[in-house]
């Protein structure tokens, strides 16, 4: 099976992370991507860009041209910040991926994906 996880912050963009809380957290997503990798888990992985470079699309109705608005698509405390795609055998080694990169402020969303690989 494969799962999104779905990493999500609350801090503020413009307060960046102590240095030491970074490289811990760094060092966490690190240990992940190394074992996954090694398990043959690993599809994708990405740091988003904040939110300032986010532009959300919305049609409202058959036909109509699409809008295209600045920020994310919700009013929200938290905001997504990055993500995984990894395989996992059952939701439980999602869960246990998921809670060893879960940030201090934050959450980490898993979802089941239907992947289409390509050639």
């Amino acid at each position: 099976m494969i799962y999104a996880l779905l990493i999500h912050s609350a801090r503020p963009e413009s307060e960046p992370l102590p240095a030491t809380e970074e490289r811990a957290i760094l060092s966490r997503h690190r240990a992940l991507q190394e074992e996954a990798i090694a398990r043959a888990e690993l599809l994708a992985v990405a740091r988003l860009d904040g939110r300032d470079k986010t532009r959300t699309v919305r049609v409202q109705g058959d036909g109509a041209a699409a809008v295209i608005t600045d920020g994310p698509y919700m009013e929200t405390k938290e905001w997504l910040v990055g993500f995984y795609l990894i395989e996992c055998a059952d939701e439980a080694i999602a869960a246990a991926r998921a809670r060893q990169i879960c940030p201090p402020d934050g959450s980490v969303e898993i979802r089941p994906v239907t992947w289409q690989r390509t050639p």
